[in-house]
């Protein structure tokens, strides 16, 4: 698997965009400057979006449909996944994949939130 990279180009540059607009703070240490770096993951239901905050090594991710903006509806195949599992089409979910070097946000590891929830987490340090 390729490493984490900047997309700062065309290339690359949706995901990059909604993971320095979206979250614009680390959740998981609090910096305002996580320089996110992304990398790709194949997954059997979905491919995501990989983001690793440049502080902490936090690493956050979202389906590249959310991250594109097209799980709004369940007439693609992404949202359609999302809605049989109980999921809200209208809501972005990130999950945290590894919590960093934050001790203290151990605990999120592994766990799927909504975009929302990321952000008021992030706003709390």
């Amino acid at each position: 698997m390729a490493d984490f990279k900047r997309y700062d180009g065309f290339s690359g540059s949706i995901p990059q965009k909604f993971f320095d607009n979206k979250l614009p703070k680390c959740p998981m240490c609090g910096t305002t400057d996580p320089y996110w770096t992304l990398k790709m993951k194949m997954g059997m239901t979905a491919n995501r979006n990989m983001a690793k905050c440049e502080k902490c090594g936090a690493i956050v991710s979202a389906t590249v449909s959310e991250t594109a903006g097209m799980d709004k509806t369940i007439l693609t195949t992404t949202g359609l996944m999302k809605k049989l599992s109980g999921k809200k089409n209208s809501i972005i979910y990130v999950k945290v994949e590894e919590a960093g070097s934050a001790q203290v946000t151990k605990i999120h590891e592994g766990k799927e939130f909504p975009l929302e929830e990321l952000q008021a987490m992030a706003e709390n340090f």
